[in-house]
C-alpha cells in the first residue's frame, strides 16, 4: 500500500473507504489490511418506511494474509415491524486481492460465499455467491486526507435469485485525526429488486484503534419512502 500506510489517519480513510461502512454490502473497498491485521466493524440502524420500521444490524470482520491477500466474514441480520413482521439473516465469506496502482490507487477483486437471506428487497434465500470489484484513490486536499472508491458487485443465489449492486463513497477529515465526514451512494437491482440509497456520516476517532460514528440514511429511488438514523463501532486488532 506504499504510502498509504504511514498515517494512522490515512489508514482509517483507506480502510473506511469500502465501509459506511456502513452501507449494507461495502466493507473493505479497494484495499486490503496488511499480514496478521484485522478489524471488526459493527454498524446499527434504524429506518422508518410506510410499511413500518426496520432494525438492522452488521458485523463485519476481515483479516490481512500478506501479499494482497485478505479474508472477511459478514453477518446481517433485520427485522421490519409493521403490517407484517418479518426477521432474516445473512452471511457471507470471502477472499479478496488487491492491487496496487501506483502510491495512491488500488483496484480489488473478491469472491465470496452467501448463505442465509437476503437483507434487502424481496425474499432472496439459499446458498450463493458473489463477484465483486473496486477501485479506489486517496488524496491530500488543503492539508486533510480524502479517499473516493467505487465498487460493482453481483450476486446470485441457487440458480433463481440474480441482483447487482454499485456503490460510491467518499470521505475527507473535517479535524486530522479526530474528526472524518463520509458520504454514499448506491443502488441494488435485479429480481424484483429496485433500491437507490444516500447516506452521511460523521467519525470520531477515539484513538488509533477505535472509532465511532453516526450518520443519517435515505432512500431516494422514488419506489418508496424509507430514512433513519445509523451508528457504526470500528474496532482495529
Amino acid at each position: 500500500m506504499g504510502k498509504l500506510g504511514e498515517g494512522a489517519a490515512t489508514r482509517w480513510l483507506i480502510i473506511a473507504s469500502g465501509s459506511a461502512l456502513l452501507a449494507p454490502d461495502a466493507c473493505a473497498g479497494a484495499w486490503t489490511l496488511p499480514a496478521k491485521a484485522s478489524q471488526t466493524i459493527a454498524t446499527f440502524s434504524r429506518e422508518t418506511h410506510e410499511f413500518g420500521q426496520t432494525w438492522r444490524a452488521d458485523d463485519y470482520s476481515e483479516y490481512g494474509l500478506g501479499g494482497g491477500w485478505e479474508v472477511n466474514f459478514k453477518v446481517e441480520t433485520q427485522t421490519r415491524i409493521g403490517i407484517e413482521n418479518d426477521s432474516r439473516t445473512g452471511v457471507r465469506a470471502g477472499l479478496q486481492k488487491s492491487f496496487a496502482l501506483g502510491e495512491r490507487a488500488s483496484f480489488s477483486i473478491s469472491g465470496s460465499a452467501l448463505s442465509g437471506e437476503s437483507v434487502d428487497g424481496p425474499d432472496c434465500e439459499g446458498e450463493g455467491y458473489e463477484a465483486r470489484a473496486a477501485i479506489g484513490t486517496s488524496f491530500n486536499l488543503f492539508g486533510r486526507e480524502g479517499f473516493v472508491n467505487f465498487e460493482g458487485a453481483s450476486k446470485e443465489r441457487e440458480n433463481t435469485c440474480h441482483r447487482t449492486s454499485f456503490e460510491l463513497t467518499t470521505g475527507i477529515e473535517v479535524f486530522p485525526k479526530k474528526l472524518t465526514l463520509m458520504g454514499k451512494a448506491w443502488t441494488e437491482d435485479g429480481s424484483y429488486a429496485h433500491s437507490a440509497k444516500v447516506e452521511a456520516t460523521l467519525y470520531y476517532d477515539w484513538d488509533s484503534k477505535l472509532r465511532i460514528g453516526a450518520g443519517w440514511r435515505e432512500e431516494i429511488s422514488g419506489d418508496f419512502d424509507e430514512k433513519g438514523w445509523v451508528v457504526s463501532v470500528w474496532r482495529k486488532y
